[in-house]
């Protein structure tokens, strides 16, 4: 009895708003990330699994630097669960109506226009500018790090492609030079995210790329010594969720490969897809 009555009166916990989120929970306390909401000790918060039903009711027990503290006064609480601030008699609507993510780890995959220039410096001759433009396909995997900070891995087929004028004895007696590579590429990204609400979130990131190449052609670099190369990357991006399960990711990458003896190069990617929460 003392159990139906717990379930009948965490019926109407919890509005629809999923603003919240649970970053661990031990015992009878759970740490809570604001994200944002003026929250202030003793203030209730209700607790719902994936499938809408209510399960906890929390107290707000201490507030620090955008995070609270909250003991469980009725029900059980698992990390998993949405939480919001509770107000007494809201209705309660079916979760499946919102967007907030079902959980902060992803995978999915990207499509990517790529951006090239490039300067090459032949043995004999003056420096050649190349620029081009090309397309990519990634696969990716998210996760959560702490609060805000996300790591996003990117692996896949990338590609390098530019070409220039330049006199003939610089490109193999040609009167255009060609660079046209292809990678096995592999991209790791830390994110932050500035703004973040229930439909979108909002990063920058950097990280390093590896690149290995898998075709190669040119008739002003020595392919022979191109295996493979690294670059360093610059991120804006956002995560349009267009449910609890699924979102849109759109990123666009300034990546620079070092400078060598032989050649540099830069490259502006503009990557969107799908992504799935799990």
């Amino acid at each position: 009895m003392r159990t139906l009555i717990t379930a009948l009166l965490l019926t109407s916990l919890v509005s629809p708003a999923y603003a919240l989120r649970t970053v661990a929970v031990k015992n009878d306390r759970a740490l809570i990330d604001l994200e944002g909401e003026d929250l202030q000790v003793g203030d209730k918060l209700g607790a719902r699994d994936a499938d809408g039903k209510a399960r906890a009711l929390l107290e707000i027990k201490q507030v620090k630097d955008g995070r609270a503290v909250a003991a469980v006064i009725k029900g059980r609480m698992q990390k998993d669960y949405s939480v919001a601030k509770y107000t007494p008699g809201a209705a309660a609507k079916p979760t499946a109506k919102s967007k907030a993510p079902k959980s902060n780890s992803a995978w999915g995959f990207t499509a990517g226009y790529a951006m090239n220039s490039m300067d090459v410096k032949p043995t004999g001759a003056s420096s050649i500018s190349l620029s081009g433009s090309s397309f990519n396909l990634s696969a990716f995997y998210q996760m959560q790090l702490d609060g805000r900070i996300s790591a996003r891995i990117l692996g896949g087929y990338e590609t390098l492609n530019a070409t220039g004028d330049s006199a003939a004895a610089a490109c193999s007696g040609s009167s255009s030079c060609k660079v046209e590579i292809s990678y096995l590429g592999l991209e790791a990204l830390v994110r932050y995210s500035f703004i973040h609400s229930k439909t979108m979130d909002v990063w920058a990131g950097a990280g390093l790329g590896f690149l290995f190449a898998i075709g190669k052609s040119s008739n002003v670099l020595d392919t022979s010594k191109i295996s493979t190369n690294q670059t360093i990357v610059g991120s804006l991006g956002l995560d349009y969720h267009l449910s609890r399960e699924n979102f849109i990711p759109v990123q666009l990458d300034y990546a620079i490969f070092p400078d060598n003896s032989t050649s540099s190069a830069k490259q502006i990617i503009l990557r969107a897809g799908w992504g799935m929460n799990f």
